[in-house]
């Protein structure tokens, strides 16, 4: 008797992002499904889903192996990547894998980017404390997680760490965003709905080798410890008169694995990171990992039953979600009429020479590729591209340079 032999799903990995998928006043994980559907294959069919232009998601050399040996393939999409894996009908309308997979089996890619628009348009933190990379996976190494989204739980601020403007922790029992620059929960912080963003919980991933960056000035002295739960594996002490900047940890040696680092220094500095030490897994030139493992102990997000039989009646679609970053307007008029107050901005002085005014917006706005509605004194504004960025104090901004504004 003969088998028919087929290439079936074995997973989908899509990578959405507001900055597209958002108009004014509709948020895309605010709608139904099936808008959300719409919303999506109408920007494909008219080419405005443009962010896989700027992304490669390749596997790493032994997940190609993997993948070989498995009869798996993968493809990037439009939309991310999808796995299809050689499959046979079993019993009952069952699907088999033509070579049986082990529940433990991993496949890695690496995730990198190819233009830097997409930082500067993405809600992600611009100044990390680590050169860390972001970690995506289907199984419960990282905790809190709620499918379809691979992104880590946001989890409680911690009073006295800097917060970027963007941030999301949990603040007085909400999930919360950070509209400045914040070490505080008192201030600088607006509730927000919780959509299962990539956010900073997920940029675990490091060398066994690498520089710490402090986020506060006048620490003379500091330790750091590193925890495999309660069982301390190592402890490096650094101290420097006038403050630490920067501290280079070294954990040669430590096997690969989710570890805390724990910091104590003067001045009460006191810090909790979870770290993932992996000495091949980590690469300097990647942005993120994704890891799918194929039977993880949360049935929403396993490739595979407990049997190695495909799971039914469809193959799992994980989202990784980049929220849109908000920011402060920045406008230069550079010639022609200039125009009068508007309480809605403020303006700043002195203007730069050759810039007649400079006026900034008094709330932030997410950038959206989407044209929202922005005046000043009555005269309708261009919105930003996201591409370019800058700081005003504690604020981010989008600048933009208009070079002649008429009333």
């Amino acid at each position: 008797m003969a088998f028919q032999i087929t290439y079936r799903r074995l997973a989908v990995v899509n990578m959405l992002h507001s900055f597209y998928l958002d108009k004014e006043g509709s948020n895309y994980y605010s709608l139904s499904q099936e808008d959300q559907e719409f919303r999506l294959a109408d920007l494909l069919m008219d080419n405005r889903y443009n962010l896989m232009d700027d992304v490669s998601i390749t596997p790493t050399p032994a997940t190609e192996k993997i993948l070989k040996g498995q009869r798996i393939v993968y493809r990037q999409t439009s939309t991310g990547i999808v796995l299809g894996v050689a499959s046979t009908p079993g019993i009952n309308g069952a699907l088999t894998t033509a070579v049986p997979l082990d529940g433990q089996t991993r496949l890695q890619f690496l995730i990198r980017l190819k233009n830097a628009a997409l930082v500067s348009r993405s809600n992600l933190r611009i100044n990390p404390v680590f050169p860390s990379v972001y970690y995506f996976t289907n199984d419960d190494t990282t905790s809190g997680k709620s499918f379809p989204s691979l992104s880590a739980a946001v989890q409680a601020i911690t009073d006295g760490r800097t917060y970027e403007m963007g941030e999301t922790a949990v603040v007085n029992g909400n999930v919360s965003q950070a509209i400045a620059r914040t070490s505080s929960a008192a201030t600088g912080w607006i509730n927000t709905d919780d959509f299962h963003y990539i956010n900073e919980y997920d940029r675990i991933l490091l060398p066994l080798k690498f520089p710490y960056t402090f986020d506060q000035q006048g620490i003379e002295q500091a330790t750091f410890t590193l925890l495999n739960g309660a069982d301390e594996i190592k402890t490096l002490p650094f101290q420097q008169v006038g403050g630490l900047r920067e501290a280079l940890l070294d954990f040669t040696g430590t096997p690969d694995g989710i570890y805390t680092l724990k910091i104590a220094g003067s001045n009460n500095y006191d810090r909790s990171y979870t770290i993932y030490l992996h000495a091949k897994l980590y690469q300097r030139d990647a942005w993120g990992v994704l890891d799918l493992v194929m039977r993880p102990a949360d049935i929403a997000f396993q490739l595979i039953d407990a049997d190695g039989l495909l799971t039914l009646p469809a193959a799992p679609v994980f989202e990784l979600r980049f929220a849109s970053r908000a920011t402060y307007w920045k406008y230069y008029l550079q010639k022609g009429d200039t125009p009068g107050a508007d309480s809605n901005w403020d303006e700043i002085s002195p203007a730069p020479p050759g810039i007649r005014k400079v006026i900034i917006s008094k709330q932030p706005y997410p950038l959206m590729q989407s044209y929202r509605k922005v005046s000043y004194a009555a005269v309708s504004l261009p919105n930003p591209d996201g591409e370019l960025i800058s700081k005003q104090g504690d604020l981010i901004c989008s600048e933009i340079l208009l070079p002649k504004m008429k009333l």
